[in-house]
């Protein structure tokens, strides 16, 4: 099997996915929940790309890496909901949950490109 556009594409997605867990830590909340969500992504999406010219099954890594990122995404909004509350009713500022939201689209980009990765597949035939 030959690796395909698939492979580059979920490799660019598990580094973009590491960027954005280090940018998480800058966050105003933030749980272990969120960081085994983003973590586990990244780490299937790795092995799913490297595995996946030598084994085929190893193709379904990029679907479950969007998963787990969703996931992932979606509990740090759910740890947010006081603070984007806050700054919704003028308690808060938008600076005070900048970082978070700067996460969320980075994230949010690592999220599309698993998305992208999973349609084009990280092994072809030869």
């Amino acid at each position: 099997m030959k690796k395909s556009a698939g492979f580059y594409i979920e490799i660019l997605a598990a580094i973009v996915g590491i960027v954005s867990i280090v940018m998480y830590g800058s966050s105003m909340v933030t749980t272990q929940k969120t960081y085994v969500f983003l973590v586990a992504a990244v780490v299937v999406a790795l092995a799913g790309a490297l595995l996946a010219p030598k084994m085929p099954i190893c193709n379904w890594a990029a679907p479950v890496a969007a998963a787990l990122a969703a996931a992932g995404i979606g509990w740090s909004v759910t740890v947010m909901a006081d603070p984007i509350g806050y700054v919704i009713s003028g308690l808060y500022t938008f600076a005070d949950i900048q970082s978070w939201v700067i996460f969320v689209a980075v994230a949010g980009v690592a999220w599309l490109l698993y998305l992208v990765a999973s349609f084009a597949g990280a092994a072809k035939e030869a």
